[in-house]
């Protein structure tokens, strides 16, 4: 309450619109705070036994289970899940394997592998845009599992997971047999269109609810279990392969592009 969550400690204090300090009737300094309103907002929960505002909500004790953190039980979260729900959406578990055995190769101590990370994505295009050489005993501890073609690679670890930087790629044939970071986890063998099933990985339906379910706060993460939890929404079939048809499609221009400026050659 009214300071940074930093090692100093800093004190904050409430601002206006435009960036100036406000003062109380003393002319001091007023702490941002937000114990105040929760109080309010208590005292209501009190009179009607139900509240819901920005800071404070309420739920059923039943539905109180290991977790205790905010964005967990937030109504906001909890209609998205009511909503997927009626509409019959599929768990993640139900629709591909969820990849989480180490590779074969990191026993052979000096054979040369690719090692995908989790900067190497570009989270826009849902492309891999880089792998780097190692023999493998110079790999990094985190180096896992073997991506194959037509594998989709997403974040489960760090500060970016649930957010619009979320990682998320198509692993295509020149990335073939690379190693990844334990940060990914690999879906394959998925009953869905690939292609779709990428597209929603960008969704704030998806984003919202690793959100929810991620914990830690040095280097967030999302455990196993709750990833395989998470609710895909499937639209009828002809919307389904209208997007995928799109998401394809970018595909093949980034791919045309890239050829084009292959064959560019400048004489020097």
């Amino acid at each position: 309450m009214g300071y940074q969550g930093n090692k100093n400690g800093t004190a904050i204090f409430k601002k206006d619109d435009f960036g100036n300090f406000l003062k109380d009737r003393n002319k001091e300094l007023i702490v941002e705070e937000d114990f105040s309103k929760i109080i309010q907002d208590y005292k209501a929960f009190q009179a009607i036994n139900e509240i819901e505002t920005e800071n404070s909500f309420s739920f059923p004790l039943a539905e109180l289970n290991g977790r205790f953190d905010f964005d967990y039980y937030a109504p906001e979260n909890r209609k998205l899940l009511d909503k997927l729900k009626s509409k019959n959406a599929v768990k993640l578990a139900d629709l591909c394997e969820i990849v989480k055995v180490k590779s074969k190769k990191l026993s052979q101590a000096n054979e040369i592998v690719d090692y995908i990370e989790l900067s190497d994505i570009n989270t826009h295009s849902y492309e891999i845009i880089n792998a780097t050489s190692y023999l493998v005993h110079e790999l990094p501890s985190r180096a896992s599992y073997e991506v194959r073609e037509n594998d989709i690679l997403t974040a489960v670890a760090g500060n970016s997971i649930g957010t619009s930087k979320h990682a998320t790629a198509l692993v295509t044939r020149d990335y073939e047999g690379d190693i990844c970071t334990n940060g990914f986890r690999i879906l394959r063998n998925c009953k869905i269109d690939l292609y779709y099933l990428l597209y929603y990985l960008g969704t704030e339906m998806f984003l919202k609810q690793v959100f929810m379910y991620r914990t830690g706060a040095a280097i967030p993460n999302i455990s196993d279990n709750d990833l395989g939890r998470i609710l895909v929404y499937l639209p009828e079939e002809k919307v389904l392969q209208e997007i995928s048809e799109k998401i394809r499609y970018s595909f093949e221009l980034r791919k045309q592009a890239k050829e084009e400026v292959e064959k560019i050659i400048v004489a020097f």
